[in-house]
């Protein structure tokens, strides 16, 4: 006799609240142990866990439920606009979709239907999400260009700048170095080199050994960029080979990719 095979809603819904329970079960645990003491890389031993996810446990304190965090959406780098124009009092979807389409927004109705019900019925446009970005992207964020970030992205950085200033004077004295790379005039090297040194400093203790080179990179037209990647592409051929091929068959390779 056949196995009776469960509905379909059922079978896709019930594993999510025994999944939940031990996420949380784990979460809890998590923050038990670092309440006692113990180090991150232990904590993720114990409960079989990866260590960014005791990290992540750790840094928030509570269980979180996961959730997928939202991409990118067309109405982001409008949506200052669209938002000045509710306060202004125009409601109307169709309205705001048009002028919107006039300063070349090129999504469709529905994305303007959408954001405006859940103005009216109160709910953020954007579901919080209890993913934190990876350090990466925050150092992105952080150093890059303010004016090309969403309106996500700047909420949080300004909020971790609030809550951490010697990070913000941090990522501001990385732009201000970034610039001086792009000015071709060495001058400016030592006086950020004295102001970078109390929240940059072993940044800048590495850069005061070799001076004279950093002088000469600003100055300079020449790279030798050109040449470390001649000098990388063999290294990375070579290690994709490595225990399956001879000198032959390098030599090939790296012919072929020239």
């Amino acid at each position: 006799m056949p196995e009776r095979s469960l509905p379909h809603d059922a079978a896709k819904t019930e594993p999510v609240p025994e999944t939940s329970s031990r996420r949380r079960d784990r979460c809890e645990a998590a923050l038990r142990l670092h309440g006692e003491g113990q180090p991150t890389t232990e904590i993720a031993r114990r409960l079989g866990a990866s260590r960014n996810a005791a990290r992540r446990w750790i840094r928030a304190g509570q269980f979180m439920p996961y959730r997928r965090a939202p991409g990118p959406s067309r109405l982001d780098r409008y949506i200052s606009v669209v938002e000045a124009r509710w306060q202004d009092g125009q409601r109307n979807a169709t309205v705001l979709h048009r002028e919107l389409c006039a300063q070349g927004f090129t999504g469709g109705y529905d994305i303007i239907r959408r954001w405006a019900a859940r103005q009216r019925s109160g709910v953020p446009a954007r579901p919080p999400s209890a993913r934190i970005p990876s350090t990466r992207r925050i150092t992105r964020w952080l150093t890059g260009d303010p004016a090309v970030l969403s309106p996500e992205e700047r909420a949080f950085t300004e909020a971790l700048c609030k809550a951490a200033p010697r990070l913000k004077r941090a990522a501001e004295d990385v732009r201000v170095f970034a610039d001086l790379l792009h000015q071709d005039d060495p001058a400016g090297l030592t006086p950020w080199l004295e102001a970078a040194a109390t929240e940059l400093g072993g940044f800048v203790t590495g850069l005061r050994q070799d001076e004279d080179a950093m002088r000469a990179a600003i100055a300079e037209p020449w790279s030798n960029g050109q040449v470390e990647g001649q000098v990388n592409r063999p290294k990375l051929i070579k290690r994709s080979m490595y225990g399956r091929a001879k000198f032959d068959l390098l030599r090939q390779r790296v012919l072929h990719a020239a």
